[in-house]
């Protein structure tokens, strides 16, 4: 009897109650130490800390004023009963939600964004952007920052799926004459990977933000050299998302991607790639 009555509560705290509260977290962004992963700081937003236990709090006026939505703190506990809500609520009620509470929850105008194919609500606008730009417009991430003043300037939009870039990378990166330095392609697979993965976790937890993650593991095969100065295509594709409720459990996403050579209307693959990233448990801008 005590263990039924104990089950029902859990099952309470984390149903409707949980995403009204939850829609109240605010943050402006994550920097990070520590810990058994490692990711580029360059994608975090100044501000705020994450404690490595999953804890947030916001530590200057200005990552205050930055903020979304109002400043407070938001815990792995919390954020968990935010994505268990979607087993008491439809993911399109749960966009409705948001935005009516004043989130935006499509920035970058995709109507690909399931707040558009599950809700039915129209992009504000009829520019999409892409998603770096859309959710970190002041990341300066050498991969992926719209703010970098140099780097690869990498820019994913929304595909059904997953997410598909274009890029040109300057001959500056070639580890030989016409070719480009592995590392360098390699670092693409990993600013994409992980915002595919991102994506996937937001999309699927109906979250106004993408969570923070990081690489936990990545396979790159080179089938052919890369090209500088020539139109590349990177696309990915979200495998699984893994998921677990045990206490300490972060969740993970593996990830498809493939890097191809634009020529004319053809498309010859370059190298491929296989990751895992894993989510910290903090819902956050990357």
């Amino acid at each position: 009897m005590l263990r039924t009555a104990l089950a029902v509560a859990r099952r309470v705290q984390g149903g409707v109650d949980g995403v009204v509260a939850s829609c109240r977290w605010g943050l402006a962004g994550v920097a990070t130490s520590g810990g058994s992963g490692s990711f580029s700081a360059g994608c975090a937003p100044s501000g705020s800390v994450w404690d490595g236990e999953g804890a947030l709090s916001v530590t200057s006026a200005a990552a205050a004023a930055a903020a979304p939505w109002p400043v407070g703190g938001i815990s792995s506990s919390q954020c968990r009963g935010f994505a268990h809500s979607s087993r008491y609520i439809r993911s399109g009620s749960q966009w409705e939600v948001l935005r009516q509470q004043g989130f935006d929850v499509n920035p970058c105008n995709s109507r690909l964004h399931p707040s558009v194919t599950e809700a039915g609500i129209e992009p504000e606008s009829g520019e999409e952007l892409s998603v770096q730009e859309a959710y970190t417009p002041e990341s300066s991430c050498w991969g992926c920052g719209p703010a970098a003043t140099d780097g690869l300037f990498l820019r994913s939009y929304r595909i059904p799926g997953g997410l598909e870039a274009t890029v040109e990378l300057d001959e500056k990166y070639c580890a030989f004459p016409g070719i480009i330095n592995g590392g360098v392609v390699s670092g693409l697979f990993d600013c994409h990977g992980n915002w595919t993965a991102a994506i996937a976790l937001m999309d699927k937890a109906a979250l106004p933000k993408p969570p923070l993650t990081l690489t936990y593991e990545m396979l790159t095969t080179f089938k052919e050299t890369t090209p500088p100065n020539e139109p590349l295509i990177l696309r990915s594709q979200i495998v699984r998302i893994k998921e677990s409720d045990a206490p300490g459990s972060k969740a993970t996403v593996q990830v498809d991607m493939n890097l191809y050579h634009s020529l004319g209307g053809h498309e010859k693959l370059l190298a491929s790639a296989t990751g895992i990233f894993k989510k910290l448990g903090a819902l956050r801008a990357l």
